[in-house]
């Protein structure tokens, strides 16, 4: 909750309607001066609003550009103007373009103090009722710097490009709030009070008395340990003094804005830092960090005397001084060797994953030729992995490692088992012929779970079988079961199915696997040599073409290398770009550049793009031109995301979040596009359709030659299309397909047709759009640098490698038709240390599920409401009238940060649904009591229904009725309709729309 800054000893106080009342006056006490632009030619003004999206666009979001003129004051603690301060302007929406630039202005104050914002924009964000309707609103914050003062700001305020309504917005808190925003044509007017600065030195060393140089220390705003890619973690409040007493602290919003010299500094080589500009009486969330291999110090720090901070901040006055010692790195070396020879093994990777602490560096090192891997660390426990190359005949294993604080080095063996080695062969039975492309799954002696065979244990590679019919494989030793797992029609063939074998480790064991054809397939699925349709309108051996290179897509073995271009929602004049492109030789490659200054579509995103695939196996990995790029350990780059798919499970890793998604086809881990070169080269394919009847017509084409290209062009009520083909190749330059009907235009075309070494033709270039209502969804181009083809693929040629700190997010065990707002939620959990590749960890991880889930069934009865006590804001209360009313119950507490900031969203709904039989309950966790609760409920002025739950009969929960309804983190909420029925179970505005539906509801009787 933000507090406010009422004026204090110096300027008198005001209630916050008067506050704005003053702002909206003119003010006769404030210095005349003149304009900075007065005499001069003004520049072009941006125009008043600039939409960005609609709400029907932005999926229920609207961005909008609005232009305002912001002036203030900037004064003194006496109330002097300051002279020459820098004014700075920041600003942030619910919702923002990813490359929204917050500082929207800079500026300096003039002899008076007096400074002005001209025809700013701000960013303005609309959303659909959800169900509560809210104002387009957009926040900002004035603040501003001056040597010799702590840096400063105002709080937060809002602007609402709407006319100010009669009493309370309908989606405020409180009355408060919507005196406070500035709305359409109000003057805005916010001031600044400068104060003397607060000053903080200190020296950071090691537990050796050793300084450490280069030292990162960060206040109010510190880097985010397991994201590197965001802005980081934030938290500076004002906590109020004599001159400026306030009711709660007053957060700084803009503090990413902020100048970095004002709030980070680096450590000199003598240890030692220092601040000079810090505002007095402020909270700083803070962060000590002196490198990769160290354990950052985070914390609280106060520039108060302690009795004005918390108990968990560090105060240190306003002249402060704060040392820190840290534990530095041990040098650890660790030798890897051959289990029975004791001969060092080089290349090998050893990766210590800590117990407990994520870590950024000097936890990872490859063996050099005698074995020997160098590490830098911490002392604790770890589990020491080692990853053999893939063509070493070991396999991946790991052990528990402590490294003590007793040595500065530390000397390790690893000693590597032999792995056992397979030969997988697949023969026609009829023929005993060799056949190639055929994949195994296997199964362990204690499941029958099947997992993908790979040719090492480090990285999943899913090799298909060669010429020869064979795969060899370097595999845990053990009892396993082969399975036929593709092509589809060898998988239900006789003997697709193996018996039992035991692995043994150095031992060489192969497995013959005699295939036939089944008899039951359906015989166009069995038919080898597929025929083509007689009605279709493309002639007989165009056909042929077009599925002799389909097939040679689908077996081969590929690499694209290609620039990524995606231009989304900008209205580029497509029918101008497909008549120029029309008009360009389709043998030669385009020049994008240009095409891209031509149309105006140069805010485009861009990404270095590599694209893999085998059969069904797609993988793409992109690697964003601009903005920051991340590295491992061993300096190659991180993507900025990839995908990996095997038409069954998606593996996503995205670096701005750093988080890896696992979803299941038909699941409810959403859809996730996957480029591939079957998008870039349209083959048709024959045996994708059953044979056409008998009696189909063939339809009406206009056929036409152009040069060494066929025209087809063809309208029907539906629609109207038009392909051009090369005579020659078969290959296509464009596909045309437009359905007047829906508004629906969708446009391929393939450039610089290439023949590569297994015959297969890709193009140099692939441009595609597709238009809804007159409207651009994406507009793709890929630019195609090169292709490899394989005979088999590298073994990581599929690997997601993940970050220390990257967050696993796994949906796979939601059921396809469950709820996305239903009471299962995904698996969690955060790597401590790097991972080579996801698909091998989840193998190795298999998740494990918590029956709780299941406990809460939507329809059913719901669990009992008895809390230890009801509480009001006036003390201890009766229970409430549940009977025939929507209930939703708010499991939340009051040292939980999440559920205070969602604080003001609750009091909302509570009273908006105040005149309807309906009854909001906050269900604070078991930890409080009935005095703390109600005091906290007075001083934020809650009206609706609280409770204090029983203590959980339980670990790991917060309160017996949340034990009872399956929630393990708050803040949460539950739906009970009408009948005392569980509604839903979830996120607290996904259950207001369920509150909304019930209420809206014709009663049963």
């Amino acid at each position: 909750m933000f507090g406010v800054v009422p004026a204090n000893s110096v300027f008198p106080q005001t209630t916050a309607a008067e506050e704005n009342q003053l702002a909206l006056a003119p003010d006769e006490s404030k210095p005349k001066t003149a304009k900075p632009d007065e005499g001069k030619s003004q520049p072009d003004r941006p125009p008043e609003v600039k939409i960005l999206s609609t709400i029907e666009d932005g999926g229920g979001y609207g961005q909008e550009l609005h232009r305002v003129s912001i002036t203030g004051i900037a004064r003194n603690a006496a109330g002097d103007p300051i002279k020459d301060a820098d004014i700075y302007l920041s600003n942030y929406a619910m919702i923002m373009p990813g490359d929204f630039e917050r500082l929207r202005g800079h500026t300096k104050s003039d002899e008076f103090g007096f400074f002005e914002f001209k025809d700013i924009q701000l960013i303005v964000a609309r959303q659909r009722p959800n169900p509560i309707p809210k104002p387009a609103e957009g926040k900002f914050i004035v603040f501003g710097t001056k040597e010799g003062y702590g840096f400063t700001w105002h709080e937060s305020r809002e602007y609402r490009p709407d006319t100010r309504p009669q009493g309370t917005e309908n989606g405020d808190r409180n009355e408060h709030v919507t005196a406070r925003a500035f709305y359409l044509n109000e003057p805005i007017v916010v001031d600044l009070i400068f104060e003397r600065p607060a000053k903080l030195k200190g020296r950071i060393t090691n537990k050796q008395g050793q300084p450490l140089a280069n030292a990162k220390v960060q206040l109010g705003l510190v880097d985010n340990l397991r994201n590197r890619n965001r802005w980081g973690t934030w938290s500076c409040q004002f906590l109020g003094n004599e001159n400026h007493p306030v009711d709660e602290p007053v957060t700084f919003d803009g503090i990413i804005s902020l100048p970095a010299e004002f709030r980070e500094t680096r450590t000199d080589k003598n240890g030692e830092y220092e601040f000079t500009q810090l505002r007095r009486d402020t909270s700083y969330l803070s962060k000590i960090d002196p490198g990769p291999t160290f354990d950052p110090w985070q914390f609280r720090l106060a520039t108060s005397t302690q009795n004005k901070a918390r108990r968990d901040m560090i105060a240190v006055g306003y002249e402060g001084e704060l040392n820190h010692e840290f534990e530095s790195p041990r040098r650890v070396t660790v030798q890897v060797v051959q289990d029975k020879t004791e001969q060092p093994v080089a290349n090998v990777q050893l990766t210590a994953h800590p117990v407990g602490q994520i870590r950024r560096a000097g936890i990872q090192a490859r063996s050099d030729t005698q074995g020997n891997a160098n590490l830098q660390l911490l002392p604790g426990e770890y589990t020491l992995i080692a990853e053999p190359a893939p063509e070493q005949p070991f396999y991946f294993q790991s052990e528990q490692f402590i490294v003590t604080d007793k040595s500065e080095t530390v000397q390790h063996t690893v000693k590597l088992r032999p792995a056992a080695i397979v030969i997988l062969k697949a023969v026609n039975a009829e023929t005993g012929e060799p056949i190639p492309g055929v994949r195994f799954n296997y199964e362990t002696h204690d499941s029958s779970e099947q997992l993908p065979v790979s040719t090492q244990s480090v990285f999943v590679d899913y090799p298909a079988t060669n010429a020869a019919g064979e795969i060899q494989a370097f595999m845990v030793p053990g009892m396993r079961r082969f399975v036929v797992m593709e092509p589809l029609s060898l998988a239900q063939a006789d003997g697709s199915r193996g018996e039992r074998v035991k692995l043994t480790g150095g031992e060489l064991t192969e497995v013959v696997f005699e295939l036939a054809q089944p008899q039951f397939l359906p015989s166009h699925l069995a038919d080898q040599d597929p025929k083509p349709d007689p009605n279709s309108i493309y002639p007989t051996d165009l056909q042929l073409k077009w599925h002799k290179q389909s097939e040679l897509l689908r077996r081969s073995h590929l690499r694209v290398n290609m620039d990524m271009i995606l231009v989304s929602r900008q209205p580029v004049d497509t029918a101008a770009l497909l008549k120029d492109l029309r008009a360009l030789d389709p043998y030669q490659l385009p020049d994008v550049e240009q095409l891209l200054k031509k149309y105006q579509a140069g805010d485009a995103f861009r990404s270095d793009t590599i694209l893999t695939s085998s059969g069904k196996l797609r993988s793409e990995m992109r690697y964003r031109q601009a903005g920051n790029h991340f590295y491992r350990e061993d300096n190659t780059q991180l993507p900025t995301s990839a995908t990996f798919t095997d038409q069954w499970d998606t593996l996503h890793y995205s670096i701005t979040n750093n988080q890896a998604s696992v979803s299941r086809r038909g699941g409810n881990g959403g859809f996730l596009h996957i480029a591939s070169p079957d998008e870039f080269s349209d083959w048709p394919s024959l045996p994708t359709r059953r044979p056409a009847s008998s009696k189909s017509k063939k339809p009406e084409v206009n056929i036409r030659q152009a040069g060494q290209r066929t025209i087809y062009e063809g309208q029907t009520e539906k629609y109207t299309h038009r392909r051009v083909i090369d005579r020659e190749t078969g290959f296509i330059f464009e596909n045309y397909a437009e359905y007047p009907k829906y508004g629906v235009q969708q446009v391929s075309l393939f450039f610089a047709p290439q023949t590569h070494a297994n015959g297969l033709i890709l193009p140099g270039l692939y441009i595609s759009w597709n238009l809804r209502k007159g409207k651009l969804g994406l507009l793709k181009i890929y630019e195609i640098k090169q292709v490899e083809v394989f005979s088999q693929l590298p073994a990581d040629a599929f690997a997601i490698p993940l970050p220390s700190g990257a967050m696993i997010v796994d949906s796979r065990h939601i059921p396809a038709r469950a709820s996305r707002t239903g009471p299962m939620r995904p698996f969690q959990t955060t790597m401590r240390g790097p991972v080579s590749d996801l698909a091998a960890y989840l193998q190795r991880h298999p998740r494990h599920s918590h029956q709780v889930e299941q406990k809460i069934h939507y329809g059913r009865r719901a669990p009992e409401i008895k809390p230890a006590k009801w509480v009001t804001s006036k003390g201890e209360s009766e229970a409430p009238n549940l009977k025939g009313k929507v209930v939703l119950v708010e499991f939340w507490g009051t040292r939980c940060g999440p559920c205070i900031a969602q604080l003001p969203e609750v009091q909302t709904a509570a009273r908006y649904y105040a005149d309807q039989p309906f009854v909001l309950i906050g269900l604070h966790d078991s930890h409080i009591s009935v005095d703390d609760l109600q005091k906290f409920a007075e001083k934020e002025d809650i009206k609706y229904q609280l409770a204090i739950d029983h203590p959980a009969t339980e670990k790991g929960w917060f309160g017996k009725t949340m034990q009872d309804y399956g929630v393990r983190g708050i803040p949460h909420a539950a739906v009970i309709d009408q009948q005392g029925n569980v509604a839903f179970v979830g996120y607290f505005k996904d259950a207001l729309h369920t509150v909304d539906r019930l209420l809206k509801q014709e009663p049963e009787k």
